[in-house]
């Protein structure tokens, strides 16, 4: 039996690090509750605080970014409305002459 296996993506590489951090910090509390030294817990408290503050603003600037996107995407559909609106496309020979103002004499 033969196994494959699918490489992580990001955001469950993200959830694996939030996951050992909480264990960490998990480890932290046990040690303060039984008298230990509470500074790596501190120390885990900030590097998480840091972690947030950076994910929160990176999501601040990516939400920004598809907003502008979309607003672009809005604004190259209505030119290209726009566009399609004024093509005209001859039908025949005759519409080809007349759009181009080619005068034809009779005879």
């Amino acid at each position: 039996m033969t196994s494959s296996f699918s490489p992580l993506t990001r955001e469950q590489k993200l959830q694996a690090e939030q996951i050992v951090q909480l264990g960490n910090i998990a480890e932290a509390i046990r040690a303060a509750a039984a008298g230990g030294d509470s500074s790596a817990l501190m120390a885990q408290i900030a590097t998480l605080q840091a972690e947030l503050t950076a994910l929160t603003s990176n999501n601040a600037t990516l939400a920004q970014q598809l907003a502008d996107a979309n607003q672009m995407i809005a604004e190259l559909q209505t030119q290209l409305s726009a566009v399609a609106e004024g093509d005209i496309t001859p039908d025949n020979i005759a519409e080809v002459i007349a759009h181009l103002g080619i005068e034809v004499g009779e005879g």
